[in-house]
């Protein structure tokens, strides 16, 4: 193991800087390989720990951040007030939760969630307090970026059914089929076949529509599951829709350090690039107003043979008024991070 990963970091010194992350994704394999394969009894299963596992979402009044970073188990949820940048702590399990998403109300928080000893991942719910946490999935199946409906009464989620290495989950943020369950946790559906790999869903937003995406385009298809899907514009990357459902943003690059953040029509017409960066922009999401962006910056502090770590940076959606809101700090720890400048 040490000499394929001194033969990796060769290797990686020599590429250029903009091959980054096909450096990034080469250690990502070496590593899961190499440690997360042998630990544990043949249910449980790993998950990197880095800031390439992080994602967050902005409260219904614009005030609040949700976000996923280091903690007990891994990965904890913590709460970010945007006005007095300090920050709350969710959840403290011994667990993994991910891929938080508020409820219209900010009432309640949706995620994923890994549990000891069980190779899937699961959707709960918790309040945004970090009391009254609810299962809402229990199947064998890696359950993953679930989002409210706009009333708040069901949540749509991707799911995964495929698992390589005794265990591991074939990918942790993207899917495999759409579901919908009751914020309850009753009334699952399955809307999708499977025949396209299908991931990041949301709802329209009457609530009447599912909106994903797979390889082969972006598709939405009745919530209810009472027609077949519809093909409606190209595929994305970390794809986010407006509120009303007429525009979305999305990245777009050849390699990490040339991701920026575009807005365009949900078919794709009228694309614009919003973010002019040298750092890899991602994860893009509107504010409740649609005139602005939060997003995060990626950097390497350490070079091409380190890690990529993480900002939380927001943009208005002409591009103008970009700013920084968090540092890279935020996601290392959280509960001692504090604003730059600050005593």
């Amino acid at each position: 193991m040490v000499t394929l990963l001194a033969a990796t970091s060769v290797i990686a010194g020599v590429m250029a800087l903009k091959m980054r992350q096909t450096f990034a994704y080469i250690l990502c394999i070496v590593t899961l390989c190499f440690v997360g394969c042998p630990m544990g009894t043949p249910r449980d299963h790993y998950r990197p720990h880095g800031h390439q596992d992080t994602t967050f979402d902005i409260g219904p009044t614009d005030d609040a951040i949700v976000f996923n970073a280091s903690g007990n188990g891994g990965r904890d949820l913590y709460l970010l007030n945007h006005e007095k940048l300090n920050v709350v702590r969710i959840t403290n399990s011994p667990g993994y939760e991910v891929a938080p998403s508020f409820s219209p109300d900010g009432k309640r928080i949706v995620y994923a969630a890994g549990v000891p000893g069980d190779r899937a991942d699961h959707i709960f719910t918790i309040g945004a307090d970090g009391n009254l946490p609810v299962r809402l999935t229990d199947v064998d199946a890696n359950d993953t970026t679930p989002r409210y409906s706009p009333d708040g009464s069901q949540i749509v989620f991707a799911r995964d059914k495929t698992y390589n290495w005794g265990g591991l989950a074939a990918n942790w943020e993207n899917g495999g089929v759409i579901c919908v369950v009751n914020a309850d946790g009753t009334g699952e559906v399955q809307l999708t076949s499977g025949d396209l790999y299908a991931y990041s869903p949301s709802f329209s937003g009457d609530g009447k529509l599912v909106l994903y995406f797979t390889v082969d385009g972006r598709f939405s298809i009745p919530a209810d599951g009472s027609a077949t899907a519809t093909k409606i514009g190209p595929s994305a990357n970390y794809a986010d829709f407006s509120a009303d459902g007429r525009r979305m943003l999305f990245s777009d690059g050849k390699y990490s350090s040339d991701y920026e953040i575009f807005v365009a029509d949900v078919d794709g017409s009228n694309r614009s690039q919003i973010t002019k960066s040298t750092n890899g922009c991602f994860h893009g999401i509107f504010n409740n107003n649609g005139d602005r962006i939060y997003f995060l910056m990626e950097e390497w502090p350490k070079g091409a043979t380190g890690h990529p770590k993480s900002s939380i940076w927001t943009i208005n959606t002409d591009g103008t008024g970009q700013r920084q809101i968090t540092d890279l700090s935020l996601f290392d720890d959280p509960m001692v991070w504090r604003p730059q400048n600050s005593p």
